[in-house]
């Protein structure tokens, strides 16, 4: 079924073939997808990430099964996951070591749950004795505060032995259930998002259990089954094709002319702290420093528009002659001003390649307040489709 389509059966109107660029329609992802999309997108959160629905609707529109889509930006996974669900090769790259370990996590997830299952108990059959001998006098205070200390050190043992057999899939779901209040995660109550702990609303007089010891055998079982439960892995799942990169987007491992189209939604223009927010899941990566993380990525508003430029370069060196690049970007309001990502990208991308970058469309998408991870914020209001293609 192609996308018009299936425009037709959900919304019962006629429509005649048109350009690609103009089958972009919002009633395609209009609504919470959570309760529609793969599981697996699901793993564990991620601030400001694509809608999935936008990823699957933009990958009908633009490719061709056993096309080679690159997504230079991939957070958590969202495009090269749906790329692969339809049966094209995926092509992801992400600095941030929480992002890269996200969507490995996601691309790398066994093709049926009974085998997930059997290797997660089997994995955890050898962290039961490996979590005593786990002393905790190197772990910063701060750390410390989120756990019961014996729940501490059976996720110091479990994220060891994940890292050692260097099992993605395992420590993407274990990352999901580090904090959040209810039963089902490791932490003391703390937000899900971003992590900090939520005391004054459950003062440990009142709620005692909430602060009790809490199993990660029986926690991470659970969440593997949660990663199937809305899950349909395709047949050829086993034979699935796609290269995964932890570097910069300015230098991309890729030869020229290669990619048929570029999916992607880069950083928020200085919107978002991608790795301040992720402090507490990078530390049990073993990235101690956070804010060291925070200046080199693009968010950065310091270093956003030189790089982006540089980005923008390999980007038409990368694509083949013709084909789209289609980036998901948020205008951003701060401080009583406006920055128009969009705008400010299409023209620096006709700068940098001489014209050779063609802008072809740029499609306004308001931001629900129901498809934001954090309600009621009005940082970003407004998401803009940059739709260009190569000549």
């Amino acid at each position: 079924m192609d996308i018009l389509e299936e425009l037709q059966q959900l919304y019962l109107f006629k429509i005649d073939k048109v350009d690609k660029v103009d089958e972009l329609d919002s009633r395609l992802w209009r609504g919470s997808f959570s309760g529609r999309e793969s599981t697996l997108q699901q793993l564990s959160p991620y601030v400001g990430k694509m809608k999935s629905g936008m990823a699957r609707a933009l990958i009908k529109i633009f490719t061709e099964p056993n096309d080679i889509i690159l997504d230079p930006f991939s957070g958590s996974g969202v495009v090269p996951l749906e790329a692969l669900l339809a049966n094209r090769i995926a092509f992801a790259n992400d600095l941030s070591p929480y992002a890269y370990v996200l969507t490995r996590g996601k691309l790398e997830a066994p093709a049926s749950e009974k085998v997930a299952i059997k290797n997660t108990l089997a994995i955890l059959d050898e962290i039961i004795g490996f979590a005593p001998k786990i002393t905790l006098s190197s772990v910063p205070q701060w750390v410390k505060e989120f756990y019961h200390p014996d729940t501490l050190r059976e996720t110091l043992a479990t994220f060891k032995v994940l890292m050692n057999k260097q099992n993605y899939f395992l420590m993407a779901c274990l990352l999901g259930i580090l904090h959040h209040v209810r039963p089902g995660f490791l932490s003391f109550p703390a937000s899900h998002l971003v992590p900090y702990l939520r005391k004054a609303k459950y003062p440990v007089e009142t709620f005692p259990w909430m602060y009790e010891y809490r199993d990660v055998k029986s926690r991470l079982v659970a969440k593997v089954k949660r990663a199937y439960k809305r899950t349909l892995i395709p047949d050829n799942w086993d034979s699935r094709n796609y290269k995964l990169w932890n570097t910069n987007s300015m230098q991309l491992p890729i030869d020229d002319n290669q990619i048929d189209a570029i999916i992607s939604s880069p950083p928020y223009f200085g919107a978002l702290d991608y790795a301040r927010d992720n402090r507490l899941r990078l530390w049990f990566l073993g990235h101690k420093d956070w804010k060291k993380i925070d200046e080199t990525l693009t968010a950065n508003g310091k270093i956003y528009l030189p790089q982006m430029a540089i980005c923008l370069k390999e980007i038409y060196r990368v694509l083949k002659p013709g084909k789209y690049c289609i980036l998901v970007l948020g205008d951003v309001e701060r401080n009583g001003k406006t920055k128009k990502t969009a705008e400010i990208l299409s023209e620096l991308a006709v700068n940098v390649t001489d014209g050779k970058l063609i802008i072809d469309k740029v499609y306004d998408d308001i931001i629900p307040d129901e498809r934001r991870s954090r309600r009621r914020t009005t940082t970003t209001k407004f998401e803009r489709i940059l739709v260009m293609h190569k000549i």
